[in-house]
């Protein structure tokens, strides 16, 4: 990411943390659904309590995990959207760049981009996830697909797109899919074409 869009990014996050997402044309599922917000716990076991998420934004789907028995770091370049986290009882939130996570090696089960990685290049954040994951530690991703109406910042990737760059990053994919996400439920479907999010769950190889 260049330094240039970089600010832009850190601009356009505060303004959607000082307005709101209700004010905007845009939305995050994480934050509209709370089925969703429930939805990753079953992706990975009881066991795998260190949990970082980066572009944890204003802290709905983390604050749901933490009351839930997880140990939630959230990461955001935002200050403004660090405080809304806040008020929503995080405590571990730490405002940072992806591609410099201010973190010690090997210290997180599991990593989440909740929606955000269209805001990074991911070489360079991928390694750093890399670096900071236990081994055989796990990335989830929930991400809009290419024909999703958000932001124009947002870089949009299919899920072939993100399997390779996953790839070239050091991580194995284990599940992917196109979803729908509604009140009640979160479903996969079969084509990115009528999907309103893409998932995807890695594991860090073994050589990394």
């Amino acid at each position: 990411m260049s330094k240039q869009r970089f600010s832009y990014t850190k601009e356009f996050c505060r303004r959607i943390a000082i307005t709101g997402w209700n004010k905007r044309p845009y939305f995050t599922y994480s934050s509209r659904y709370s089925v969703l917000r429930r939805w990753p716990l079953a992706k990975f076991s009881t066991r795998q309590k260190m949990v970082l998420s980066i572009g944890c934004g204003s802290g709905e789907l983390e604050s749901e995990l933490n009351q839930r028995g997880r140990k939630v770091v959230g990461l955001d370049i935002c200050f403004e959207m660090l405080q809304t986290a806040g008020r929503r009882g995080l405590r571990n939130l730490v405002q940072g760049d992806a591609r410099n996570l201010p973190f010690r090696s090997s210290v997180f089960d599991v990593v989440l981009f909740p929606e955000s990685i269209g805001y990074f290049e991911l070489g360079p954040v991928l390694a750093e996830v890399a670096r900071v994951l236990k081994a055989r530690g796990r990335i989830l991703i929930t991400a809009y697909p290419t024909d999703f109406a958000s932001d124009s910042i947002y870089k949009k990737r299919s899920l072939q797109e993100i399997a390779r760059e996953l790839d070239e990053g050091g991580f194995r994919v284990i599940e992917q899919s196109p979803l729908t996400v509604s009140n009640k439920s979160v479903k996969p479907v079969a084509s990115e074409e009528y999907s309103g999010l893409l998932y995807v769950l890695a594991e860090k190889k073994a050589n990394k």
